[in-house]
């Protein structure tokens, strides 16, 4: 039976390698389950730029072998959403209130567009999970190794021993901090200003149980 201790995964399951550079501020309430890809074809490029200060990162990186590393601590925050979609917006039930101020700041003249996309998201981050999206705040990010096929958009296929190893990490993950894997699991694209398709194959993968 696994166990976490003093923010890690004691399981033969998990290799644990954190790296200083990724991790910040104290993670002090965990609500919810990022998932990401990492666009690339192997662990390597991600642990070897953690290695050399990127700050920017997850807390577990899983390689296509299955290999399940744990690259921060989870009582430490990851720089992993970026930045934040309104979710009112996306599910259709924002405020009048809440619409003006989101419409008002995506639409506000004399800023660049990423300026005013980071102005939205500030304002998202304000807000209480499960109002917003999980943000760095409150959530554990998942990287997933896997490149993105530029010609069909959208990323490849994980495999199984990805599959197998992202089920038992969420299941480990969810039972410790009493989150719903139907509710609390999010893929990236669907949440930040991303890749529409990144993290999406995963969350089939466990909502459907295949």
């Amino acid at each position: 039976m696994s166990v976490i201790e003093k923010g890690l995964v004691l399981d033969s399951n998990v290799d644990i390698n954190t790296y200083s550079s990724i991790e910040h501020d104290d993670l002090n309430i965990i609500t919810s389950i990022v998932l990401h890809r990492t666009a690339s074809s192997s662990a390597d490029g991600t642990l070897n730029a953690y290695k050399n200060g990127q700050t920017t990162g997850a807390h577990f990186l899983i390689d296509k072998s299955g290999q399940i590393i744990q690259t921060a601590n989870l009582n430490k925050t990851c720089w992993h959403v970026g930045i934040l979609l309104p979710r009112c917006q996306a599910e259709k039930s924002c405020s009048k209130k809440d619409l003006k101020t989101i419409n008002s700041l995506l639409h506000e003249k004399g800023l660049s567009f990423s300026r005013r996309a980071k102005n939205l998201s500030r304002y998202e981050a304000q807000k209480s999970y499960p109002s917003r999206f999980p943000s760095n705040s409150d959530s554990i990010g998942i990287e997933v190794v896997g490149l993105f096929l530029k010609n069909k958009d959208i990323f490849e296929d994980p495999s199984q021993n990805q599959i197998t190893s992202l089920k038992w990490l969420v299941n480990t993950l969810t039972d410790e901090y009493s989150l719903n894997i139907r509710k609390d699991i999010y893929a990236h694209g669907v949440i930040a200003r991303k890749e529409a398709s990144e993290g999406a194959q995963l969350l089939k993968h466990l909502i459907s149980g295949s």
